[in-house]
């Protein structure tokens, strides 16, 4: 299959603009082998920010265990619940451990705060 001359720009645009995307991750990933957890959670925060799916369960897992930031349940809720919606199997079983040492008003505000961010994905 070749690509049609008319869609080269868009491709161009398309590869240029995912680059930051994956490159936070990357940085992560590595930051985060290397030990540096608060760095990993720096660019991890970053890329799932920007959108990458990839990104938005390891997020949670630092909110969730307290890895390079205070632990915070309610943030690790709302990144597995993104991470659950884009396809990660594993993603509600530690959304349901998070919400399990909330309180229920934590649980409905993460709600909210979760379907405000998928809102944002759609668009």
């Amino acid at each position: 299959m070749k690509l049609h001359p008319k869609y080269l720009p868009f491709v161009v645009l398309l590869a240029l603009f995912s680059i930051p995307l994956y490159a936070d991750l990357d940085a992560g990933l590595k930051a985060y082998e290397q030990g540096d957890h608060a760095l990993a959670f720096k660019h991890y925060r970053e890329a799932a920010e920007n959108g990458n799916p990839d990104a938005f369960g390891k997020l949670a897992g630092m909110y969730l265990y307290g890895l390079g930031t205070e632990t915070d349940y309610s943030n690790a809720y709302v990144w597995f619940g993104l991470a659950e919606y884009s396809g990660d199997k594993f993603a509600e079983k530690f959304k349901r451990t998070a919400a399990s040492v909330m309180t229920l008003e934590q649980v409905r505000q993460a709600e909210e705060i979760l379907a405000e961010k998928k809102a944002r994905l759609e668009e």
